[in-house]
């Protein structure tokens, strides 16, 4: 194999489509538009990176050529929060403003094992799913039947039957936790990728499994040689962008392959390092604009880059380690990108900010910032701010994104808090009765209205009114729901620490 090295140091949205109609016009005709992307132009604030890309074996040179995304015309959630802007499509409209929930139907996954390698500590991490925990679903589109995949702290990947929750395969097993969300490829259905949060045993890194098999065809291994962080995780989702798989490791490395029928092939990887910050190691998933990608580190740093030369183009600093997947939002036909921090390298105490940022060259529009901390359980440390990835509203809360915060008052607490997109001011504030690292989900109601889903670790549902905050039903029906929802129709899948994994509907 031949490794090509590069070092460089760097000194360095969908449009909206104008409408106009003649006055006699008797018949419109649909045309097809394809999105206009902004260009991004390089900024000085990306000269606080300094980079390396390596091309592994062939490297393909072929430019870059827009199409809408894959995404777009799967049949189903691909991938965490649902493609490359992470702004969870909505899958259905609610006919009127619901009261309540029911459970539809619980499934029971196995009990992890110990702990065995050296990265375990011997710990059991049980079953159920945690953080981010996010099920992905397609449908048969010749039987219209609906295939859940959910990645389990058991090290198993089950494959649910979504009309009665039982097993529609067998699980695929990679025998070490999984904590992430796992992913569907867009094009090649039958290909699921599935990183590794913790390692009992054998190898760590990331897999593609032949779901007609179930078989392993493709693996990267996380204790890459060219890391300059020894920590071999995939905690993020990935996402595909073109002929390539796009896939951010906590070792912090952003990978590039070539996506095939077969599997994913290295093509190549962003080595980097920030200026006054030694913090690497990627956990939240990647988001894309056009030809451009955005990551958020453990150190705070947020990094856009052009996928096709992996160049760093510009630079934000976050304030602290950014877990959550920051948001894009369209608005007024500019991309801005929604993201916050927790806190964690400040300390015990400090401070957690939630930001909107212009994607065309960093600049912040506004920030909001709340004073959080961490806490101990069992000398395990649990940090504080924000963790959740930001919900982006719709209908009458469509001017809205809400986001949560964790333990920003004594004991164990949480506060789901809705925002202004233009001016970032807090429009309304919700406490929930635990803090909260999964991430809320929404739903459009017939008439505009917006309504609000979302967990918290002691096992309590929310049901939330968009507009006004107000929890419209509450009911404790987990342990601890670390893990993230799927929304499909006017129901929703998601797992719980424990053993069980739930369909609800809401009514």
């Amino acid at each position: 194999m031949r490794v090509f090295f590069i070092l460089l140091l760097v000194l360095i949205s969908c449009g909206q489509e104008s409408n106009q109609s003649g006055k006699n016009e008797v018949k419109k005709k649909k045309v097809a538009i394809k999105p206009a992307f902004i260009e991004i132009t390089p900024q000085e604030s990306a000269s606080n990176i300094v980079y390396a890309v390596y091309y592994v074996d062939s490297l393909d040179s072929t430019p870059y050529q827009h199409e809408p995304s894959l995404y777009n015309r799967f049949p189903g959630i691909a991938t965490f929060r649902g493609g490359p802007y992470r702004d969870m499509p909505l899958t259905g409209i609610l006919e009127t403003m619901p009261t309540h929930f029911t459970i539809d139907w619980t499934f029971k996954t196995d009990w992890g094992k110990m702990a065995t390698g050296t990265n375990g500590k011997g710990r059991g991490w049980g079953g159920g799913a945690g953080w981010t925990g996010q099920p992905c679903l397609r449908m048969d589109t010749r039987t219209n039947d609906v295939t859940i995949y959910q990645g389990s702290l058991t090290g198993k990947v089950y494959r649910l039957n979504y009309v009665n929750g039982k097993e529609a395969d067998s699980a695929l097993d990679i025998h070490n936790p999984i904590k992430g969300s796992v992913a569907l490829d867009p094009e090649f259905n039958h290909i699921l990728y599935v990183g590794q949060g913790i390692r009992y045993q054998s190898e760590s890194g990331a897999r593609a499994f032949d779901l007609r098999t179930g078989k392993i065809v493709s693996f990267q291994t996380a204790y890459d040689k060219y890391a300059k962080r020894r920590w071999g995780f995939f905690d993020s989702s990935p996402i595909a962008w073109g002929k390539y798989l796009l896939w951010p490791a906590e070792n912090g490395i952003l990978y590039k392959f070539l996506r095939t029928p077969n599997g994913f092939q290295p093509h190549s990887k962003f080595v980097y390092s920030v200026k006054g910050n030694s913090n690497l190691g990627l956990e939240a998933s990647m988001v894309i604009y056009g030809r451009y990608g955005i990551i958020a580190d453990n150190g705070g740093s947020i990094i856009c880059l052009d996928l096709h030369t992996l160049t760093p183009l510009w630079y934000s600093a976050n304030g602290d380690d950014t877990d959550a997947t920051p948001v894009l939002a369209i608005e007024d036909g500019k991309p801005f990108l929604y993201t916050g921090c927790e806190v964690d390298k400040q300390g015990r105490e400090g401070l957690s900010h939630f930001r909107k940022l212009s994607v065309l060259d960093g600049t912040e529009l506004w920030k909001y910032s709340i004073a959080c901390h961490s806490f101990s359980i069992d000398k395990h440390i649990l940090n504080g701010g924000m963790l959740g990835t930001p919900l982006l509203g719709s209908g009458i809360c469509s001017s809205l994104v809400f986001t949560s915060f964790v333990q920003h008052k004594p004991g164990n607490t949480g506060v789901l808090k809705a925002f202004d997109r233009s001016t970032g001011n807090v429009i309304w504030s919700t406490e929930l009765s635990a803090y909260s690292w999964s991430s809320p989900i929404g739903y459009l109601v017939k008439g505009g209205a917006f309504v609000i889903l979302m967990g918290d670790v002691v096992g309590n549902l929310y049901l939330i009114n968009g507009y006004n905050g107000a929890i419209i039903y509450k009911e404790k029906i987990g342990s601890n729901f670390e893990a993230s929802p799927v929304p499909w129709r006017n129901t929703a899948i998601i797992a719980s620490r424990g053993t069980n994994i739930y369909r609800i509907s809401i009514q």
